[in-house]
């Protein structure tokens, strides 16, 4: 008995120990819940007194949504043309390019209601040629101005944007005036219940390149026969390859000049065109500081296609931008009705299991193609010198670029055949 009661005094002991812990914690709880209701008081009188620490809040507030956007360097001659119809009509994407790299954009003003939309300040996605553009032409500075005001690049319009001038379309990306995009809901005026989120945008260059030497006789011949193109020119019919080599027209190293803005007589960055009424001025000199400085560009920005390797090029592309995969755009519903947009859909996905569609494209039914005399055929080895001799950057920076294309091909995964960029809608 007397040990069946020290067992129950202990319980007794034991149960007013814990209900004045009990009490302690809820005193304890009751308190710091007053010291929180005080210190959110105190928070929100000195937001409302001070509007600066309410900004910088909301600021901290924002979540950064990095969007990254195809962005590719059309370079004369190197498959640009056919790369942009592949892209239309294997992947129904939406294009912003150039009357440069697109002959449908070239063409427009043969109709008079398409040549309307594209004068039209509000940006939004057209029909011509049978394919899908928005309805800007990015082959000058007024053209791209007009883009970066009716906010291309923010409204998402486009799948992918082309540009025959790296640095001028750079532009369309903002020198930190539109380059960030906010969006959320309206919360309350402390900002407390606000949905804020701020989208920045990045162009991912890509491009496909060409020996330096087998683009300029290209472009030659398809600048001196080939009458519907942007880049015919009628004064050469009379002048040899050379003839046109030794010419004021012939622009030396043009892939190094394009990167770093020394293209002609005049740098694009300054954003002012050439003087017609001054005399001709020589082109700004190229230094090899200018070469590493394009070298260095394709290096950390560019994903490199190679003309020689159009197949494997296109691949690439294809698995890097997920132009393969289930991929949803509001640029497919932005159309004339829905009946439209349905269809364009469907055709996307029809496309897409094509698999023969773009080997139609690269290998059988090569766009743009132009036969003409090669150096060899002509016995023309000065030409060829004379070539060699006024693009001694480009070839350097062309084979860097071939160098480029082989470390792309694990540096970014082309290797991973898990990752095939074949997932099927």
């Amino acid at each position: 008995q007397q040990q069946q009661q020290q067992q129950q005094q202990q319980q007794q002991k034991k149960e007013r120990h814990r209900r004045l812990d009990e009490n302690n914690n809820n005193d304890n709880g009751e308190e710091e819940d007053e010291m929180m209701n005080a210190i959110e008081e105190s928070w929100k009188e000195a937001k409302q007194s001070n509007p600066e620490l309410k900004k910088k809040e909301a600021e901290s507030t924002f979540l950064l949504k990095v969007n990254h956007v195809p962005f590719f360097w059309h370079i004369p001659r190197a498959g640009g043309t056919t790369l942009s119809t592949l892209l239309a009509t294997c992947h129904s994407l939406v294009q912003a390019t150039s009357s440069f790299s697109s002959p449908p954009l070239l063409t427009r003003n043969d109709d008079p209601l398409v040549a309307a939309r594209f004068r039209d300040p509000t940006l939004y996605v057209v029909r011509t040629g049978g394919e899908q553009f928005v309805n800007v032409d990015l082959d000058s500075l007024e053209g791209v101005q007009r883009a970066v005001h009716g906010e291309l690049i923010e409204k998402e319009l486009a799948d992918v944007v082309s540009v025959p001038d790296v640095r001028l379309g750079s532009l369309l990306f903002g020198d930190g005036t539109n380059q960030f995009h906010e969006e959320g809901e309206e919360g309350s005026d402390d900002g407390e219940d606000s949905a804020a989120k701020k989208k920045e945008y990045k162009g991912v260059l890509f491009a496909m390149l060409r020996h330096p030497i087998d683009r300029a006789v290209s472009l030659f011949y398809h600048k001196q026969s080939v009458k519907d193109s942007i880049h015919y020119d009628p004064s050469l019919e009379i002048y040899s390859l050379t003839d046109w080599i030794n010419s004021p027209s012939y622009i030396t190293d043009y892939m190094v000049r394009t990167l770093v803005g020394k293209i002609g007589s005049w740098q694009v960055h300054t954003m002012e065109p050439p003087n017609d009424n001054q005399p001709f001025r020589p082109p700004i000199p190229l230094t090899h500081a200018d070469l590493d400085a394009a070298k260095e560009i394709l290096r950390r920005k560019c994903v490199i296609g190679l003309l020689e390797e159009k197949g494997e090029s296109m691949k690439r592309f294809e698995k890097f931008f997920g132009w393969n995969a289930d991929v949803h755009r509001t640029s497919l519903f932005l159309l004339e009705n829905e009946e439209t947009a349905n269809a364009a859909q469907a055709a996307r996905w029809k496309d897409v299991k094509d698999e023969e569609c773009g080997d139609r494209l690269l290998h059988w039914n090569w766009a743009n193609k132009n036969k003409h005399p090669t150096l060899d055929e002509e016995a023309s080895s000065v030409a060829y010198h004379l070539l060699e001799s006024k693009n001694r950057y480009d070839i350097e920076l062309y084979m860097y670029a071939r160098q480029l294309f082989e470390e792309q091909f694990i540096q970014l995964g082309f290797d991973d055949d898990a990752v095939d960029g074949q997932t099927s809608p």
